[in-house]
């Protein structure tokens, strides 16, 4: 199949489907989507009727919840399904939902607590995507895969050692899944501190240089990021930080440690090679055992 080599990947008729959509930055994504032409399959885990009032409040004909858990590989299907069943085709997957643990780790953190972030923040996208781009194949289509990381998985720091782990395996997941492009296209955005809820009642965070208005961002920089990365044809792969008024900056981070590895590695085969043919022994001293 051949597509189409143009740079402006059109929103309007398209369907989305968006996880943690009720959040803070879920919902202004979900209301970009909408301002872009797009429908909305909203995904969340709350079940006490407010998903479908604020499904009701934004756009009746246009926005579906569906309450999920993605703790549940069945959920994640049947997000999937009862989207497909309201608006026959989805288009767009918006991998949103996401926690942060503010429990010290070392100190009095729970193992539960590690593992509902990394499947919240990790593994789901993960399956998410994987269940998303078998459909999109089985059916010839295209799309688009945005996975909301984090300025946390590029830059480590005390206090964010497993949120900004699952956030850096998701910028791995997304440039390790670049050869889907041009049909299917996994691009990433990473957010330094955004202005919500969460992040003004983190205790941690208080009198912090960064929750700077310099360096603070809004729900809308978030999802006008999103928005950019769905209509680039060439973000395939491409994760972009997004860091106060500097706007989007490429992360470059697997970029360079690539370019790295290969040169290690050829360096290592031109000095193996010139060893070998002055008789010397080669390979690594760690891989040569003494009699």
């Amino acid at each position: 199949m051949i597509f189409a080599k143009d740079t402006s990947y059109a929103t309007q008729g398209k369907v989305a489907l968006v996880t943690g959509a009720l959040g803070a930055i879920g919902r202004q994504i979900t209301q970009h989507l909408l301002d872009a032409g797009a429908r909305v399959i909203m995904v969340d885990i709350i079940s006490d009727g407010s998903g479908e009032s604020v499904s009701q409040e934004l756009s009746a004909d246009n926005t579906k919840y569906v309450q999920a858990d993605l703790r549940n590989f069945s959920d994640i299907q049947r997000m999937f399904d009862e989207g497909m069943q309201a608006f026959e085709h989805i288009d767009i997957l918006v991998n949103n939902a996401g926690i942060a643990a503010y429990n010290r780790l070392y100190v009095d953190e729970t193992g539960d607590n590690v593992a509902l972030a990394i499947d919240i923040n990790l593994r789901a996208p993960v399956e998410a995507t994987r269940v998303f781009v078998q459909m999109l194949r089985a059916e010839g289509r295209q799309g688009v895969v945005v996975n909301i990381a984090s300025f946390a998985g590029v830059m480590a720091r005390k206090g964010f050692e497993v949120y900004g782990t699952t956030k850096a395996g998701l910028l791995y997941f997304t440039e390790a899944s670049r050869h889907l492009a041009p049909q299917i296209r996994v691009t990433a955005v990473a957010p330094f501190f955004v202005d919500t809820p969460m992040a003004r009642k983190a205790k941690r965070l208080e009198n912090t240089p960064a929750m700077s208005p310099y360096l603070l961002l809004s729900v809308k920089d978030v999802a006008n990021a999103v928005i950019a990365q769905v209509r680039d044809r060439n973000s395939g792969g491409n994760a972009v930080m997004l860091v106060g008024p500097f706007g989007r900056l490429p992360v470059w981070t697997f970029w360079f440690s690539y370019m790295y590895a290969v040169f290690v590695v050829v360096v290592c085969q031109i000095l193996g090679r010139v060893k070998a043919m002055c008789g010397l022994p080669s390979g690594s001293k760690y891989l040569q055992h003494k009699d």
